[in-house]
């Protein structure tokens, strides 16, 4: 992230629901001098890019480096999941960029594989 080792970084850490159904646990890590407020934000009610947008200066997302990989779920990952430790999950490893193009967010979720779907649209 570009950060020197021991730079103070937010981290949050949540479960993620639709329609009640937990879907994807979430791990979420940015260096705090890009927004000093992040500690004391709700994030049950509050969203994690309205509040970068908001920081001074603003952090807006411009562009970000995505990977999904299947695996087996940790024991921790299933019970929070609400899955088989043998049902396979999708981790997805996000590295978002601001307008400045320098790394704002370093993202893993691990997804239930029976409750994620990715659509791209490819153009030249």
């Amino acid at each position: 992230m570009r950060i020197a080792p021991g730079a103070a970084l937010f981290e949050l850490h949540r479960l993620r629901y639709l329609n009640d159904l937990v879907v994807v646990e979430e791990y979420n890590r940015i260096p705090l001098n890009l927004c000093p407020s992040l500690p004391d934000v709700d994030f049950t009610t509050a969203s994690l890019y309205a509040t970068l947008r908001q920081a001074d200066p603003p952090q807006i997302p411009r562009v970000a480096e995505y990977t999904v990989e299947a695996r087996r779920p940790s024991p921790t990952e299933a019970a929070l999941l609400e899955i088989d430790d043998s049902a396979p999950v999708l981790v997805a490893t996000q590295l978002s960029y601001n307008q400045h193009d320098n790394p704002m967010e370093l993202t893993v979720q691990v997804y239930r594989g029976d409750r994620y779907r990715f659509t791209a649209s490819i153009t030249n």
